[in-house]
């Protein structure tokens, strides 16, 4: 997708939501890149103008100039706050909540040989997947960095249940020394899980012995855990 302003003698092309918007000048304010866009009233809109792995607040008053912005697109969203993070200890910032991992995937790509993770000193780290979605509301993600793929003495998983997945974004990276029930007991907690006496854990149609490790078990790679009542057990979520 090209995303370059594309200047004529007499006006300037932008993207803005995906779409090309045509303006009668190079330098407009934020107000009027939101109006030009027919996103109005222009006080109800968070502006992002993204440009070379760089993310940065538009207020209505703020003056954009698109020969300058060359290469970028503006993000708009209806919304009554931003919201900060960092990416490779780089301050950024988005216009609502929630993003697809697809659109950060497109504006940021990981070096060669490495992986975007979400960094949480008290939790394994949660690695993003394409399809899934970054939280950045209370207690979500502030940090994301690049990590080297790992290794064979790692594995990545995800927990699956009927009343939810773990994590919620991404999948978890540990160490194949881990024990299986260590990730269980993190799921439970995080999914609000009141009974899980009796559940069982397979993989690919396999039941798992949860006492084990990953290594014990022989998962390696990408793991998916699939835990649950047998048919006819308990555990109530």
């Amino acid at each position: 997708m090209d995303t370059s302003a594309l200047q004529s003698a007499n006006n300037t092309q932008y993207r803005v939501n995906g779409q090309m918007i045509e303006f009668d000048d190079h330098k407009i304010s934020g107000r009027e890149a939101l109006n030009k866009a027919h996103l109005i009233p222009a006080t109800e809109f968070q502006l992002i103008l993204v440009r070379d792995a760089r993310t940065k607040l538009i207020t209505t008053d703020d003056e954009i100039d698109f020969k300058k912005e060359g290469g970028g697109l503006l993000r708009a969203f209806r919304s009554d706050r931003a919201f900060s993070f960092t990416v490779e200890e780089i301050g950024q910032v988005w216009g609502e909540e929630r993003m697809d991992v697809d659109e950060f995937l497109s504006i940021w790509s990981a070096p060669s040989g490495s992986e975007w993770v979400l960094e949480r000193s008290d939790q394994p780290d949660v690695i993003l997947r394409s399809g899934g979605t970054i939280s950045f509301g209370p207690k979500g993600v502030e940090d994301i960095v690049s990590r080297p793929n790992h290794g064979f003495e790692k594995v990545t998983v995800a927990v699956f249940t009927t009343s939810g997945t773990f994590p919620g974004q991404g999948v978890l990276r540990v160490k194949t020394s881990t024990a299986i029930s260590a990730i269980l007991v993190q799921a439970a907690s995080a999914l609000h899980l009141a009974d899980t006496s009796g559940w069982i854990v397979t993989v690919n149609g396999q039941t798992i012995n949860q006492s084990q490790t990953f290594e014990q078990a022989g998962l390696h790679g990408d793991v998916e855990l699939e835990w649950g009542a047998p048919e006819g057990g308990g555990g109530d979520a």
